[in-house]
């Protein structure tokens, strides 16, 4: 047996055993596993912000935990990556997932490695691409989020890079919040996306140090015509430094427009951006050692915001569904994408099983 996983399933007993041993009454085993398939076909040929490629994998996550006085959880999973048509190897990476959290009805806290999904924010695609919330798709640090009736509030640290000789040192804040003006209706919103991140050094690379700041404040509407529709209005502010090259801080900024309309499942969504480069140090470094930027490492972002013509559009038609009482989401769309140089498109479908089952320890008496 692999080591990680040997690792993993001691650290399973381990949760059950403490569990069992500070049991309440209402004790709770929890057995689950999730499941997520990605297939994205991209068509880049004349679009110089974009790679063409095809990317088809699948990840399974089973998970043991316990629950008790109903508020509180503490759970270990294991991510089992596979590459669809590579035949070498049985999973591709093994990253594990342990995490205590706590809920009650207003306050939601989490501690340790979880889920991604677990955080409530609508993250644009300026902070996070949709690949991107796939491949990283978990939280290594704490998260809290507050839901009211109106609105909601989160705050994450995410230390997703040790320093080390095999990785540069990283660290991610994030929060989101949305307000909506009008109590019963919810028609009209306003929120905000906030993301810093920190990208520093290894203990092979040093004074290569970059700190980027993402403020995305929005205004929305949402209203229904036959079909329902979102309106959503983005400012984005972007501060980036590379220490070693640079004093002063680059400051692009733009305007984006997204609009949505949809209807049984069925919708139309597009986002439209005009503004300056988002993503100066992708390609452009003034270093040997990284002549061609920093790339995907430090932008976690949809790479066509990088465009130098002050325009990207992106416009989806797909479909969005549950099944089975929600533990079965698709969501497939064909999408065009414009950078102010060429078109090109995307064939994108992802599936999500969620199954969770909650056994009863409560002694019989």
């Amino acid at each position: 047996m692999d080591k990680r996983m040997r690792i993993l399933l001691l650290l399973v007993v381990a949760v059950v055993a403490i569990g069992r041993a500070q049991a309440q009454e209402d004790m709770k085993l929890l057995v689950g596993a999730d499941y997520d398939m990605y297939f994205d076909n991209r068509e880049f040929v004349d679009c110089p912000f974009g790679e063409s490629q095809t990317i088809f994998s699948s990840r399974l996550t089973p998970t043991l935990g316990v629950k008790w006085d109903e508020h509180n959880k503490l759970v270990a999973g294991v991510d089992l990556w596979s590459d669809f048509g590579n035949n070498t190897v049985t999973f591709t990476k093994v990253r594990p997932q342990i995490y205590y959290q706590f809920e009650s009805r207003k306050v939601s806290a989490y501690a340790g490695i979880f889920p991604r999904e677990r955080m409530i924010g609508e993250y644009s695609e300026v902070i996070m691409s949709d690949s991107m919330r796939f491949f990283d798709n978990r939280v290594q640090g704490v998260l809290g989020q507050y839901r009211a009736e109106r609105g909601f509030v989160e705050l994450s640290a995410d230390w997703c890079g040790k320093y080390s000789e095999a990785s540069r040192e990283k660290f991610r804040i994030m929060s989101a919040g949305k307000f909506f003006f009008d109590n019963y209706h919810k028609r009209f919103y306003g929120g905000y996306n906030f993301m810093m991140f920190h990208f520093a050094g290894s203990k092979l690379i040093s004074n290569c140090v970059n700190d980027q700041v993402t403020i995305n404040p929005y205004v929305g509407a949402r209203f229904n015509a036959f079909f329902d529709f979102d309106v959503k209005l983005n400012y984005v502010q972007i501060f980036q430094r590379d220490r070693d090259n640079e004093e002063l801080y680059r400051r692009p900024k733009g305007g984006m427009l997204q609009l949505k309309m949809s209807k049984w499942g069925v919708y139309l969504d597009e986002l439209l951006y005009v503004g300056e480069c988002l993503h100066p140090y992708y390609h452009s470094y003034r270093s040997d050692r990284f002549p061609y930027g920093y790339g995907g490492e430090l932008y976690a972002g949809e790479t066509f915001f990088g465009t130098t013509e002050n325009i990207y559009s992106n416009t989806k038609l797909g479909y969005k569904g549950s099944f089975f009482g929600d533990t079965v989401r698709v969501n497939c769309y064909f999408a065009l994408l414009y950078d102010g140089v060429g078109l090109g498109n995307r064939q994108v479908i992802e599936v999500s099983v969620r199954l969770l089952k909650d056994i009863s320890l409560r002694k019989k008496r």
